[in-house]
């Protein structure tokens, strides 16, 4: 086996991009927080209508790559149900946050719905990183991981 940068390991990739993610809901989770608070709404909407971009684009990404590169080649070996029905739960909650921003009343609206996703998101990447990926490392060893990154393209 040749030379890899770590970005060619597709566990070390997803890793990568659940901080990227984390950073989001963290801005996220802020602004409905100060919008909660009653704060001035416009730089509050601002930020989560940015997070809801990343949300929808690149978060949507990688989930979409997570089922179509990894969670085949693990099958039954590894409990990836829970975590894809997660991530339609993600889409859902998704949906819900932009109609809120959209909506008559996204100052009232947002909160709720935007801290029940980010709880969500912070939980699924939490346990993706402790259990399923150690997990998938072992059961798919340097030859599986190989066929998830060509997989990823």
């Amino acid at each position: 086996m040749g030379y890899r940068t770590v970005t060619e390991d597709p566990l070390v990739r997803f890793s990568m991009e659940h901080e990227q993610a984390l950073a989001a809901v963290d801005r996220l989770a802020r602004a409905a927080t100060a919008l909660a608070h009653g704060d001035p709404a416009e730089p509050h909407l601002r930020t989560v209508r940015e997070v809801c971009d990343t949300l929808t684009t690149t978060v949507r990404e990688h989930n979409e790559n997570e089922e179509r590169a990894l969670f085949p080649l693990l099958g039954d070996a590894a409990p990836c149900e829970p975590f894809r029905q997660e991530h339609v739960t993600l889409r859902e909650l998704e949906l819900r946050l932009v109609a809120a921003l959209d909506g008559p009343t996204p100052e009232r609206d947002i909160p709720p719905v935007a801290h029940a996703l980010v709880d969500l998101l912070r939980a699924h990447i939490q346990r993706e990183d402790e259990v399923l990926f150690p997990m998938a490392r072992a059961l798919l060893g340097a030859e599986g991981l190989e066929r998830a990154a060509k997989l990823l393209g």
